[in-house]
């Protein structure tokens, strides 16, 4: 009797433990329909992140590269090899970059680089979203000897211990 009942016991332990097939079936359907949505979350999250990544690495390209640019002496192919290093280094192809003004000589006040890719080209899955999405980016900087390029006037750039003087 002793042993009948252990035995019963175990039985409904045993039975609590494991699910009914029909559970475990529910199982299934609740994983298939959870792991969709939860991969699609993931997916989505990695491309965004992708895009913000590489929309900054235009930018910043685009900035170091007109850097490059207002130094005395540069030249705009300097200036597109800095732009393309940076993008390269990222992984960003086919990317435009056009530099205005296309010859810098000392007359040269600003330069502008600007940088034109297309995401879909750059990213590292099939975007799904941002497909036809451009990464782009302007920025025009003031060439660093501005200030003497006016001509012969003369003109009082302070004793450099403030602030410089816009012009």
């Amino acid at each position: 009797m002793l042993q009948e009942r252990f035995a019963s016991s175990l039985d409904r332990r045993a039975s609590r433990r494991r699910p009914s097939r029909a559970r475990r079936a529910a199982y299934t359907v609740e994983f298939a329909v959870c792991s969709g949505l939860f991969f699609f979350l993931i997916l989505s999250g990695i491309e965004f992140s992708r895009f913000m990544f590489a929309r900054h690495t235009v930018d910043q390209a685009a900035y170091e590269s007109a850097r490059i640019g207002i130094i005395p002496g540069r030249t705009p192919d300097q200036v597109r090899e800095r732009a393309q290093q940076i993008l390269g280094s990222a992984g960003i192809r086919a990317a435009t970059i056009t530099i205005t003004p296309e010859i810098f000589d000392r007359n040269t006040a600003t330069v502008t680089v600007e940088i034109r890719a297309p995401f879909s080209k750059s990213s590292w899955l099939k975007p799904l979203f941002l497909a036809s999405s451009d990464l782009y980016s302007s920025i025009t900087l003031d060439h660093e000897n501005q200030a003497y390029l006016i001509g012969d006037e003369s003109i009082d750039v302070g004793d450099n211990d403030d602030e410089p003087i816009d012009i």
